[in-house]
């Protein structure tokens, strides 16, 4: 059975895809390239950072279903600006993005249902050389995407704003 916390990771976790449209929703193409900073991400960028960062995240947690506590390398994942331009980022379609996430999150919070005790499976993660390693469930995974999530979708909401 789930505990409070572990069900608003799983609400959260399946709610950033309609969260995400929202943000966007009745942008033009040419909309989606505003950028708040100078050096910020555009919003289609975002988009796409955004997708990323689900991908990433439930690859996380597929691994940690996989096999309990096993060591999960993302040391490789550096997105700059640098990494911006090199996946494309800058004019690729939103709507691709935008699927992704809300299969990659439909998905997993599936896979939660049929077997709850998921969510207390670990992994442990090395995101750095030199950095030590560190452990996370696929709550928490789950809790960590939703604030990043949150983070990107109040720098959308300021800059239609602007």
């Amino acid at each position: 059975m789930k505990n409070a916390t572990q069900q608003d990771a799983v609400t959260g976790w399946i709610g950033i895809p309609g969260l995400l449209r929202q943000a966007i929703g009745g942008l033009s193409e040419d909309e989606l390239e505003l950028r708040g900073e100078r050096e910020g991400m555009s919003i289609r960028e975002t988009v796409h950072h955004l997708a990323e960062a689900n991908i990433v995240a439930a690859s996380i947690m597929i691994a940690a279903i996989g096999k309990n506590g096993c060591t999960y390398d993302w040391s490789w994942l550096y997105p700059d600006r640098a990494w911006v331009g090199r996946m494309g980022y800058e004019t690729a379609p939103v709507e691709p993005a935008l699927n992704i996430i809300n299969a990659l999150c439909t998905q997993i919070a599936n896979l939660v249902t049929v077997n709850p005790e998921i969510l207390t499976r670990e992994v442990h993660l090395f995101d750095a050389p030199g950095e030590e390693i560190y452990s996370m469930t696929v709550a928490d995974i789950m809790r960590q995407e939703i604030d990043h999530a949150a983070e990107h979708l109040s720098d959308i909401r300021k800059i239609r704003s602007l």
